[in-house]
């Protein structure tokens, strides 16, 4: 975001929500944080979530009231910009954090008429139509965490108790039976908090993101042979039999179906090779996309793509993956091998 865009949402009144983060945060709250540029302040006003909750309640009517009166004033300087991608991309978010899906629908289509490549409005629009993509739009998803880099790891770690990657690094000991994995690839890598986790675990560890920002981040922390942005579908199927370890914390929650992750990993693995992961956990049937724009998988789901891909489950355990408005996220973290 430039300046004179930072001023023009600055006179909507953007950084008023900053108060209103009071309340519990939630990834969806971060990353849907209006134009991308509020995370800094959420992070510096939030508090650890409330042992009280009546005043967990109280915050949350604050939250919603704040951020009601910013949308309000969005909303009149949208009304005298009405072409402004900046304003209807934080109009939607905000409505979309209030809940008001249907509005958020109208936005997002005003958006796609005005941008119809615009990659962020056409998921969300998709999601809030009834339609379940397949998986998030690679674009989206590399401008989102773009956004978030700088402050990703503290805003995860420190408010929102984020346990993927130490899941994902213990069901990988597990799953290697003591042995040392020669060459692993962590998937999603973002800034690099897996990597800590898997010292004396891996003789080489190499990581793709979709964000360049995230692969800077994960550069500084020296951990890694290799960082390429990179998709992980086609990195993996350009790279047959190359790895004898997987690993994807939280990455698999921006992915609906999963047949193609795991026939790619399947191809990209040695033999005896492993493929450790976290999903978000949902308790229907199938896969379903969330107002964030991510998915959730069930366990039945799991178990029949990884089988069909030519995968033996070797563990699968719940396991909470980090906080959302105060309340553990339930997920599971699972290990497969061929």
């Amino acid at each position: 975001m430039n300046r004179r865009e930072r001023r023009k949402l600055g006179k909507a009144g953007a950084a008023a929500p900053a108060a209103a983060t009071s309340a519990p945060l939630s990834v969806s709250a971060m990353l849907m944080g209006l134009a991308g540029q509020q995370a800094p302040l959420a992070v510096e006003a939030a508090a650890a979530p409330q042992a009280d909750p009546v005043q967990s309640l109280l915050a949350r009517e604050r939250q919603q009231r704040d951020l009601a009166e910013e949308l309000a004033r969005q909303q009149r300087a949208l009304a005298a910009e009405p072409d402004s991608e900046l304003l209807l991309r934080s109009v939607g978010r905000l409505q979309l954090r209030l809940e008001r899906r249907a509005d958020a629908l109208i936005t997002y289509r005003r958006l796609l008429h005005l941008q119809p490549d615009h990659a962020e409005a056409a998921h969300l629009a998709a999601i809030l139509s009834g339609v379940t993509p397949e998986k998030a739009d690679a674009d989206y998803v590399a401008k989102l965490f773009d956004a978030f880099a700088d402050n990703f790891d503290r805003t995860l770690t420190h408010w929102l108790e984020y346990r993927a990657p130490q899941h994902v690094a213990m069901a990988a000991r597990e799953a290697l039976g003591g042995r040392v994995a020669d060459h692993a690839l962590d998937l999603g890598c973002g800034t690099g908090l897996l990597a800590p986790e898997l010292t004396g675990l891996v003789r080489r560890l190499d990581g793709i993101d979709l964000s360049p920002r995230m692969i800077e981040k994960a550069a500084e922390r020296k951990l890694y042979h290799q960082l390429d942005v990179a998709e992980i579908v086609a990195y993996l199927a350009a790279r047959p039999a190359r790895y004898d370890l997987l690993l994807a914390a939280d990455v698999l929650a921006y992915f609906g179906r999963l047949d193609d992750v795991f026939a790619a990993a399947k191809a990209a693995l040695q033999a005896d090779g492993r493929f450790v992961a976290t999903i978000e956990r949902h308790p229907a049937e199938g896969f379903v996309a969330a107002k964030s724009g991510r998915f959730a998988h069930s366990e039945s789901y799991l178990r029949q793509t990884a089988e069909q891909a030519g995968f033996r489950l070797l563990s699968l355990k719940p396991v909470d993956l980090r906080l959302e408005d105060g309340k553990p996220v339930p997920g599971l973290v699972f290990a497969l091998g061929l």
